[in-house]
């Protein structure tokens, strides 16, 4: 018995796009355009092995970074700021450590955010 996947897989990489988007749109009327889906078909290999590839070393780095913010978040917070100041914590003087420290304080009281609250808003997921 052949099934809608036998059919698929032996259509060009146009119709493909327009079946993907017919299939997209059956679910809750869901409009995707035919140009996306063809655009994403004709990535080369290398091109998705990238986007695999970053996304399993943000993954890594994800792995390594939240136990740290786990164990002694003031710490983390405050490595956090010194990468983005882009200087080393015994590098930056007193005056930068204790602004440095003092909003770690802020960020760890919730009178500040690490990240901008547009930022924010931004990255909430869509219900």
């Amino acid at each position: 018995m052949k099934t809608t996947y036998d059919e698929i897989i032996k259509q060009s990489c146009d119709k493909l796009a327009q079946t993907m988007s017919d299939m997209t749109y059956c679910y809750e009327e869901t409009n995707v355009p035919k140009k996306h889906y063809k655009k994403l078909l004709s990535k080369s290999i290398e091109e998705v092995y990238a986007d695999s590839v970053s996304l399993e070393m943000t993954n890594n780095y994800y792995k390594m970074l939240a136990p740290l913010n786990k164990g002694n978040r003031k710490w983390f917070v405050e490595a956090m700021l010194y990468i983005e100041l882009g200087t080393a914590p015994d590098k930056a003087g007193a005056e930068v450590n204790g602004k440095v420290s003092r909003m770690a304080d802020a960020i760890m009281g919730q009178r500040a955010s690490m990240i901008d609250p547009q930022i924010l808003a931004t990255l909430a997921p869509t219900r």
